[in-house]
């Protein structure tokens, strides 16, 4: 497709000016829009301004905890500007020392530590703690991408954040070989924030405006990391006054970029018109990846990288569910399938890894992701080259066992690997296709039956793929275990810490030795609730998780660990996670991931009236009480205990299901299920005066219908305690505590 070039732009700007170059500071704005949107009538609609906030500094109360709660009131200035440019405001705290307030499509908490720390006497923020801010930001432009936005802007609040924009633009970045460390050092976690959000929304394809100090210094972040990423935002001419703009900056910009698209809305010369009718804009090329990948090898991590190098804009790897049509068995359970793909590309970039097959045990048909994927990019599926051989005849694979193939042969675009000396017939080709030569396939039926043998995986998979498959005996033909014992081997940490404590930091600082950006551990300190926000923030790391506690009970935590961790016994507790689908009022479903419990509760002063399927079958079809609640054995000594239920074992293979002030039916108790259960709770309100809402691991979802919960398929976690670690007198104390002291 034809490039928009900048040549024919200023062409057509200026036929729309009388004197030439008499659109004045419009020329600018009108420029950059055209050549961002590559089209000769650009919108600035729908659009967002997202607002990081973060504490910097020792200082133990927050200076932008004032200003979180004007604006989550919708009283600041900024809130009213943005209501009047017809621009959606979002704020999101990634680090202040304010408590959290209730979640809302406008407001969300998302910190990575509370405030940062001295730069003069250490990292204002670790490399890992600048990397997960970093993160926070490219959610951030997802979300907004999800949300159909087609500009986006980004700022921070509070008066320092212009004077740590300063600090990462006068960074010392020539010799760094970390640049996540160098940037931490002396940045702050809203300036990692917005360097993730603008590198993820140009990814993504929104216009990005960058005004204001922080955006600034968010796009330097950005392009050092990923080069190229300056030539495709609008960066205002302004100098930056050295304080910050709250959002200002960039919402006073609107009106100039709005005035720059009604520029071109104005009748351009037909020659102009008919050259923008006969070209689009260049469509982002996804490579869809799919396969058993049982387990996932390194020709696979060879596959994608080279996709990647030959202009795929992304590379999907999406692992087959279950098939209806075929003999084929499963060799591992795609909980297990779904960590080893994880952990084979999670370093890939451009990689992403869709377990939604796996989680829903379904089986995608192949022409399905030409729709799946429409507003991710052209799609183009990745075959082998024994899928075309026969292809002249109509008797290719393709043609044969996939549905509709004759339709998908003519219709979708391929792209065939094949060994570099064996290239497929070109009589065989379908009509829209790449070659792409790559060696080294090795079947994985081979590679499994090398380990059921008592061989080892290597060297067709990873370091981490082969310790995985080796820790939980996957191919041997023995069930995996539900604990496993380890010992540490130059061990590298992932510290997490609990928000305010003290006691946390302090634990934490002999361990910082042992921090990494390519961690093998998570060390969370605090108490279980801090390990629960861990979990959520990064189990798709799959990573084991180490936990000591700083906290009160810490159920879920280690009492001590020795602070260098080389030599450490560890055992291993493989713990799955719940899957929770719940359906909102207006019809709306979402889905969450919860490692404690989930439940709906009230939400008015009328009880609850809720029914009770178990395994699609209805086994209570009325409950009358404040709410009911589903508990994984983690958090079978949480909330589930204080409505009455038994904590068990963690490695028990059971679901808690309780009830909260049970008045109907009489007698309630609460009652163990196979953890292989579907439970549902149905609210039968029909008019309005007992709604109930929901809650994942005590987080709030809002107002609901009704909630299913059943153990995911693909998410799982590893939890690590010492041997001197007792369950039965954990259990006990979490039963019988000491007595308070008065």
């Amino acid at each position: 497709m034809a490039h928009l070039t900048h040549a024919e732009i200023l062409t057509h700007l200026a036929t729309l000016a009388t004197p030439p170059s008499g659109l004045g500071e419009l020329q600018h704005w009108a420029e950059r829009l055209c050549v961002v949107q590559q089209t000769l009538k650009p919108s600035t609609t729908p659009r967002r301004l997202v607002l990081f906030a973060a504490d910097h500094g020792p200082d133990a109360e927050s200076r932008v905890g004032a200003a979180i709660h004007h604006i989550f009131a919708g009283g600041a200035a900024v809130a009213v500007l943005a209501k009047s440019a017809h621009t959606d405001l979002v704020l999101v705290d990634v680090g202040s020392r304010s408590d959290a307030l209730p979640e809302s499509a406008h407001y969300r908490s998302r910190k990575v530590r509370p405030g940062s720390r001295d730069f003069t006497n250490q990292p204002a923020l670790t490399a890992d703690e600048f990397r997960a801010a970093f993160v926070v930001g490219q959610k951030e432009a997802e979300h907004a991408h999800a949300a159909g936005m087609n500009l986006v802007a980004v700022d921070a609040l509070g008066a320092e954040s212009a004077t740590i924009a300063a600090r990462v633009l006068a960074a010392d970045i020539d010799r760094a070989s970390d640049l996540m460390c160098v940037f931490g050092a002396v940045g702050g976690a809203d300036i990692g924030a917005a360097a993730g959000f603008v590198t993820k929304a140009v990814e993504l394809g929104l216009t990005v405006l960058i005004e204001g100090d922080v955006a600034r210094a968010g796009l330097f972040v950005a392009e050092r990391l990923y080069p190229g990423t300056a030539a495709k935002v609008i960066e205002g001419k302004g100098n930056g006054g050295g304080s910050s703009s709250e959002g200002f900056s960039a919402l006073l910009a609107l009106p100039l970029l709005d005035a720059a698209a009604a520029v071109g809305a104005r009748t351009a010369p037909r020659d102009a018109t008919e050259r923008e009718a006969a070209r689009a804009k260049p469509a982002r090329k996804v490579a869809v990846f799919t396969g058993s990948f049982d387990p996932p090898t390194t020709y696979h991590r060879r596959v994608a990288m080279l996709l990647r190098g030959r202009g795929f804009d992304e590379v999907v790897v999406r692992p087959a569910g279950p098939r209806c049509d075929t003999p084929e068995i499963e060799h591992a359970k795609p909980v297990h399938r779904a960590v080893l793909v994880d952990l084979a590309f999670r370093d890939l970039p451009g990689v992403t890894v869709d377990l939604s097959d796996l989680d829903d045990a379904t089986f995608t048909p192949h022409y399905s992701f030409d729709d799946l994927l429409a507003d991710r990019g052209e799609v183009w599926h990745v075959i082998p080259a024994e899928f075309v051989v026969g292809g002249r005849a109509g008797e290719s694979a393709i043609h044969t066992k996939w549905e509709l193939g004759l339709d998908a042969w003519t219709s979708r675009k391929f792209v065939v690997l094949h060994p570099s000396d064996a290239p497929p017939d070109p009589a065989d080709l379908p009509p829209v296709c790449r070659l792409v030569a790559v060696d080294g396939h090795v079947p994985t039926e081979d590679i499994r039956l090398r380990v059921f043998k008592g061989g080892k995986p290597k060297p067709d998979v990873t370091d981490d793929v082969e310790e995985y498959i080796r820790r939980y005996r996957l191919f041997t033909g023995m069930s995996a275990p539900r604990e496993t014992r380890v010992w540490l081997s130059a061990p590298r940490l992932k510290i997490v810490t609990a928000d305010k404590s003290e006691k946390a930091l302090r634990a934490a600082e002999p361990f910082r030795k042992l921090e990494s950006s390519d961690p093998t551990h998570v060390l969370v300190l605090g108490g279980d609730g801090t390990m629960l926000q861990a979990i959520r923030d990064y189990w798709r790391l799959r990573l084991p998780f180490l936990g000591l506690n700083a906290g009160t009970l810490g159920f879920l935590m280690n009492e001590s660990l020795a602070p260098d961790l080389e030599g450490t016994e560890i055992v291993l507790y493989r713990m799955p996670m719940i899957r929770v689908d719940a359906e909102l009022p207006d019809g709306k479903r979402v889905q969450s991931l919860a490692f404690a419990d989930a439940w709906v509760e009230r939400d008015s002063g009328q009880a609850a009236w809720l029914k009770i399927d178990v395994d699609g079958k209805t086994q209570v079809p009325r409950v009358v009480g404040d709410g009911l609640l589903v508990a994984t054995p983690a958090g079978s000594s949480a909330y589930a205990r204080a409505m009455g239920a038994t904590s068990v074992p963690l490695t028990a293979p059971v679901f808690t299901l309780a009830g909260s002030n049970v008045f109907r039916p009489r007698f309630w108790k609460p009652v163990a299920l196979p953890e292989t259960s579907w439970v549902g709770f149905t609210s039968l309100d029909h008019n309005g005066k007992r709604p109930i809402r929901g809650f994942i691991d005590g987080q709030p979802i809002g107002a609901v219908k009704s909630m299913n919960v059943r153990v995911s398929t693909v998410a799982m976690v590893e939890l690590g305690f010492t041997p001197e670690f007792d369950l039965s007198a954990r259990l006990l104390r979490s039963m019988f505590p000491p007595s308070d002291t008065l």
